[in-house]
């Protein structure tokens, strides 16, 4: 079997970290793997594939020999060095928002759109967390009737502020059963625990927030319907890990409710889990840490002529993020693309 070398740039954070897990965890065919960060890491060791790696400094040389460089680093990061990366010969998998919209970088998620890896110039984008998880389960409803509009309300897990926003969810929570003050906070706007934050990342003139027109703009952009009504409202929950997603769909042809829990039964990387008798629905303690999207409550939503309702929950870490990065890469390997690029290169 040929194998790849591979870097994983942003290596010691939550989402770079679980990159390198699941490449273990999906024996994806290794060479060799470069672990990068900045320089305060050069040295940590990590374990891979029962050997002990060393963390190098995340520097524009250090894509020299690798395949595929897969990004868990900040905007800022990732625009300087993914370029570099493909420019010597790399296929770049970016995690940041920074290439998601540039019509000439694909967005991918594999279950959805994964023809449009084929016309990558060396970088392809990863979407954003909340984005991934709901879109697999619009594709196959949208297979079987055009989605017209979508109301989304996106309950979002202090993950989402990595290492440090669950700390301070712990630690804040731990605060208060002890019968002290919360700490004040310093990931998130407000207070987290018991509480709900309204409002993810910064807003815009139009009253949305940042957060919130990323689902807008990335659907559109993978199911190539660039007008689709949209609307989304995110929301900070005191959840340690997994996005969840309250879904309105509006479909311009019936769709009944059998017809779409038949559908997201068949599709790929996601799992139905709807069943009242027994009250086993979708719920972030039961997704965390599983590679698929659980997705419950379908029903039909009976003040409009073709609407459904759906709850679903994802890994906002693996499948949000890491896992989806892996799978693009798998699709490159599979595919030849990996060197199809290198030719071109």
């Amino acid at each position: 079997m040929k194998t790849y070398n591979v870097a994983v740039a942003g290596a010691m954070g939550l989402v770079g970290s679980t990159m390198v897990r699941i490449l273990e965890e999906y024996d994806f065919p290794v060479n060799r793997l470069k672990l990068l960060e900045s320089k305060e890491w050069v040295g940590t060791p990590v374990r891979f594939k029962g050997e002990t790696l060393y963390v190098e400094e995340g520097t524009e040389e250090a894509f020299e020999g690798v395949d595929i460089a897969l990004f868990a680093t900040h905007e800022a990061v990732s625009a300087r060095l993914a370029p570099a990366a493909a420019k010597r010969g790399a296929i770049a998998i970016d995690n940041s928002r920074h290439f998601r919209l540039d019509p000439n970088v694909p967005l991918v998620v594999p279950e959805v759109n994964p023809e449009d890896l084929k016309w990558h110039n060396g970088i392809i984008a990863n979407p954003n967390c909340t984005t991934i998880g709901t879109i697999v389960v619009l594709k196959p409803i949208h297979d079987l009737s055009p989605i017209k509009r979508v109301v989304a309300s996106t309950y979002q897990a202090v993950s989402g502020g990595a290492i440090r926003g669950q700390l301070e969810l712990k630690k804040q929570c731990v605060d208060i059963a002890a019968g002290f003050e919360p700490s004040p906070p310093s990931v998130f706007a407000y207070q987290i625990a018991y509480n709900l934050i309204p409002f993810i990342d910064v807003f815009e003139a139009d009253g949305y927030t940042r957060e919130e027109w990323k689902m807008i703009h990335e659907t559109r952009k993978m199911l190539h319907e660039p007008n689709m009504a949209i609307t989304d409202t995110a929301i900070r929950v005191p959840v340690l890990n997994c996005h969840s997603v309250s879904c309105n769909i509006e479909t311009r042809d019936k769709v009944t409710v059998e017809q779409a829990r038949e559908a997201l039964s068949k599709a790929p990387g996601v799992k139905v889990v709807d069943d009242i008798e027994k009250l086993e629905f979708p719920q972030p303690i039961r997704v965390s840490g599983g590679n698929l999207v659980h997705v419950g409550r379908i029903r039909e939503d009976f003040s409009i002529e073709n609407g459904l309702n759906l709850f679903l929950v994802s890994d906002n870490v693996r499948k949000g993020a890491a896992q989806n990065a892996v799978q693009i890469a798998q699709v490159l390997v599979e595919q030849g693309l990996v060197e199809e690029w290198q030719r071109r290169s």
